[in-house]
């Protein structure tokens, strides 16, 4: 040992205390990249047993955190030193849009020189003040656990969502710390888990059976605050007793069963067209969890229609205050809303043939596309693709789906393969924020939360080159948790250029090259094949799956450029807003 490392040597530093909190709140992985700055944090996770993910940039971590927290619905850490803070600012607005418990930790300059230009000084809470629930700088190196503590309560109740601690970096060198508390002190219980869950107001329920009872054609949009309050079981038996239709908002999260019987998809007019029976004949909608914004047209037509009651329930006031335009507001958790519900007898008197109405207009929707999933395209079809993809997963599986036409393809893939009764393990896309480049990271993280599961990425080449990593499977390679990555190559900005042909009749900047990924990532140490065929996927598919059993797979798939039903939606109504 150096005399160097002997002022070191058994003693406690406030990153042992930190590591501390992490553990007593059951964190059993954290995503990093190392520093020097947060080196006594690492010396505290090996100490404690956490596990730490090196990841190539800090960005990556911060995606994978948000990956594993939307997985879990439990609370995720990602840990970075000052610089790092804002490699991965995109990663918490990603977290605060789509509601992710999400604890981000940095490092900052040395206490001592607080506003003097200290090294790597920055106010990181006003950076990221509008997208976290809490965002605070320690104060004092023994109170790192009490922070800690209050930002992963803040975090793990609702509406969930991210949060950021930062830490002085003489606070995580200091050796002036205690694990325990002195003697003599209140403490608090460092291993308090609780998840607040408010009951509805017996007044509102009674005022609400009136509205219920007359509904005929009721309509359930089930938002982010569905699944993080655990209550996809309660709505998939409330909706099939009743025989009510469910909808989840566009980019919002996959939250139960898509081939169960209710559920009839997203909300987009475009890429769904059976959601426009919610505004053409819905007299009821009821949002669990969500709010009326971007992608639910702000509660506006064409989506709805002003003779259409709207209920929103959400577990605060603050979130309910934000529902400006529904009929009544309901202030309640939404898992216990729903039980409350399923506590009644005769809540709903709804239409027999409402439900299989929709079923029948999203089928003939699907119908219209099914041909080009059995022609012999070159090059392939995106939704072709997407299907293809799809159907190569068993229920126990995840398919991870990034970019911009890709994904919007994907949506009408997902609806047609959930007409055949298919069942998978998770969908996981991007949140509202719509964050390009998400994808190796989201697949990495889910393929480390169900090691079991086979896990899938269907990305474009335009948000793969976003992705971030030397190559953005290192990570995965590196930690031996194999996934496989499906690009749509057509060498271009798809949703993009389309919009530009069709408006202006000409492109700008939105052209790639062809590149040669399975060359770029055989060479990164995976398992790479160019398709050029659509009968060449599925056999393509099968081997990268094959050979995920110890290696992570690419394939590159040269796909057409064409409009998916959004890009067409979105053109339509951009030259409508500029002749207006």
């Amino acid at each position: 040992m150096t005399d160097a490392a002997k002022p070191l040597a058994g003693k406690i530093a406030g990153g042992h205390l930190l590591a501390k909190a992490m553990a007593d709140k059951g964190v059993k992985r954290i995503f990093s990249v190392c520093g020097g700055f947060i080196n006594p944090a690492y010396m505290g996770c090996e100490h404690f047993g956490i596990e730490v993910i090196g990841c190539r940039n800090e960005l990556e971590a911060g995606f994978m955190a948000a990956a594993t927290a939307r997985l879990t619905r439990e609370v995720s850490v990602c840990l970075v030193e000052p610089s790092g803070f804002t490699n991965y600012v995109s990663a918490v607005a990603e977290a605060h849009y789509t509601g992710d418990p999400v604890i981000f930790i940095s490092a900052s300059s040395n206490s001592n020189n607080f506003d003097n230009a200290g090294f790597k000084e920055m106010p990181q809470t006003d950076v990221v003040d509008c997208m976290t629930k809490y965002a605070i700088e320690v104060n004092d190196a023994q109170r790192i656990g009490w922070f800690f503590d209050k930002a992963h309560d803040i975090a793990i109740n609702q509406p969930t969502g991210p949060v950021q601690l930062t830490i002085p970096t003489n606070f995580l060198f200091s050796g002036r710390v205690q694990l325990e508390q002195p003697a003599g002190l209140r403490k608090f219980d460092a291993t308090r888990n609780k998840v607040h869950k408010p009951a509805p107001n017996p007044a509102d329920m009674s005022d609400l059976m009136a509205v219920f009872r007359q509904a005929r054609k009721p309509v359930i949009i089930a938002g982010p605050g569905t699944w993080f309050s655990h209550s996809e079981k309660e709505l998939e038996q409330l909706s099939a007793q009743y025989g009510i239709p469910v909808f989840v908002p566009v980019t919002h999260l996959k939250l139960y069963d898509m081939s169960h019987e209710t559920n009839m998809g997203i909300v987009d007019y475009h890429q769904n067209p059976c959601s426009r029976m919610i505004g053409e004949e819905s007299d009821l909608v009821i949002l669990l969890g969500g709010r009326l914004d971007f992608p639910l047209n702000f509660g506006e037509a064409p989506l709805f229609n002003t003779a259409t009651k709207i209920v929103a329930v959400n577990p605060t006031a603050r979130e309910l205050s934000n529902n400006m335009l529904v009929d009544m507001r309901i202030c309640s958790d939404v898992q216990m809303f729903l039980r409350a519900l399923l506590a009644k007898s005769a809540v709903f008197d709804v239409d027999k043939q409402w439900l299989e109405r929709i079923r029948q207009r999203r089928s003939a929707s699907c119908e219209e596309l099914r041909p080009l999933l059995t022609s012999d395209d070159r090059p392939v079809h995106p939704v072709r693709l997407c299907y293809d993809a799809l159907m190569s997963l068993g229920e126990d599986d995840i398919i991870v789906i990034d970019g911009g036409d890709i994904a919007c393809w994907f949506e009408t893939a997902l609806g047609m393969w959930a007409t055949q009764g298919r069942k998978i393990k998770g969908v996981v896309s991007p949140g509202p924020w719509e964050q390009m480049g998400t994808g190796p990271a989201y697949a990495t993280a889910a393929k480390m939360t169900y090691p079991d599961s086979k896990v899938v990425l269907v990305t474009g080449d335009g948000s793969l080159g976003l992705a971030p990593g030397l190559t953005p499977l290192e990570t995965s390679i590196d930690h031996n948790a194999p996934i496989t990555i499906i690009v749509a190559n057509n060498a271009q900005w798809g949703m993009i250029q389309e919009q530009q042909k069709a408006m202006w009749g000409q492109i700008c900047a939105t052209s790639l090259r062809d590149v040669n990924y399975a060359a770029i990532f055989e060479g990164g140490g995976a398992y790479a094949e160019t398709v050029t065929a659509s009968s060449e996927l599925v056999p393509a598919i099968q081997r990268a799956l094959q050979k995920n059993q110890s290696i992570s797979a690419l394939l590159d798939v040269k796909t057409q450029g064409v409009k998916s039903p959004l890009t067409q939606g979105l053109i339509d109504m951009r030259i409508k807003t500029s002749i207006e």
